[in-house]
């Protein structure tokens, strides 16, 4: 079972974590969004990532995947009394997705919300999808709308948001993972590093499908820098159009500008991807609070 939402809530509830191959870094609050009172275990292949920040109850220096496995064998897995506990997370779980539907319906400006394209694609993308997510504030978005289909099938920047990684890494998963359906989720500023990669999947006939999620904005960085700083320096972009520079490569290009187009878009591009074509959709999307407080500059 995987719950995606309100985790701070749940680790403030918990009174066990065990918190696996991870370190207590900014992500966990430095170990302060966990309850004080609650027994922590940390298991970890680094001594130093083990302690790192706040030292738990049990500190154990193992691999992090041998562990998991050893525990589901000794304990049976979800098998226990923990049915009370698992029905809260799933209504946090779903009061959350409750409020995420509905602002998916509220309008933007004249562009469309970000919140219902990730929708539809969660609706498209196919079961054996792997998802490449590079860039900020758009692919954050997606991160708590489209569902991730098996372990291994979401590739990020990691933990130092590295942009830059998408085209490498979706031209990684096609290869060692042939017939899957391979998305790129791009912010329309991470795009600007890897996008040449389209050449390459044309070349080789590389049916990668790339979502850029166009505001003209580094919005990840504008949300807090503007608000704070009353400064948009360094952070504005344009509405380039990105599918056009995918058909330069020679690739497919669409372009996604009106909310009743989304479905028909989306199928159009997996229709092509699947006809062996690289396809690139140029979403147009407005701005909205969902992602509003998350500081980033």
């Amino acid at each position: 079972v995987q719950f995606r939402h309100k985790r701070s809530k749940a680790l403030k509830a918990a009174d066990l974590v065990i918190v696996v191959g991870f370190p207590f870094d900014f992500r966990l609050g430095y170990g302060k969004s966990i309850n004080s009172s609650a027994t922590l275990v940390a298991v970890n292949r680094s001594p130093f990532d083990l302690r790192k920040n706040r030292r738990p109850t049990l500190g154990i220096r193992a691999d992090g995947g041998k562990f998991i496995q050893d525990l589901a064998k000794a304990t049976g897995g979800f098998e226990g009394p923990w049915g009370s506990w698992f029905d809260t997370l799933s209504d946090n779980e779903n009061e959350r997705e409750a409020e995420i539907s509905a602002q998916a319906e509220m309008p933007t400006t004249e562009y469309i919300n970000p919140l219902l394209v990730c929708q539809r694609l969660e609706k498209h993308m196919d079961e054996n999808a792997i998802m490449v997510v590079d860039g900020g504030d758009f692919v954050a978005t997606a991160s708590y709308i489209v569902r991730p289909r098996s372990p291994l099938s979401w590739l990020d920047p990691g933990v130092f948001g590295t942009l830059g990684v998408g085209g490498g890494f979706a031209l990684g998963a096609s290869q060692s993972r042939p017939g899957s359906e391979i998305w790129i989720i791009y912010g329309d500023g991470s795009a600007g590093y890897s996008l040449m990669e389209f050449d390459t999947y044309v070349r080789h006939n590389i049916p990668v499908i790339a979502v850029v999620g166009t505001d003209a904005s580094w919005a990840q960085i504008a949300r807090e820098q503007v608000e704070v700083l009353e400064d948009d320096v360094g952070t504005t972009l344009l509405r380039t159009d990105y599918h056009v520079v995918a058909e330069g490569f020679g690739g497919k290009g669409l372009l996604l500008d009106k909310a009743k187009d989304i479905d028909k878009v989306i199928k159009k591009a997996k229709e092509l991807s699947k006809k062996g074509h690289p396809v690139l959709i140029n979403v147009q999307i407005g701005t909205t609070d969902f992602r509003k407080g998350s500081i980033s500059i």
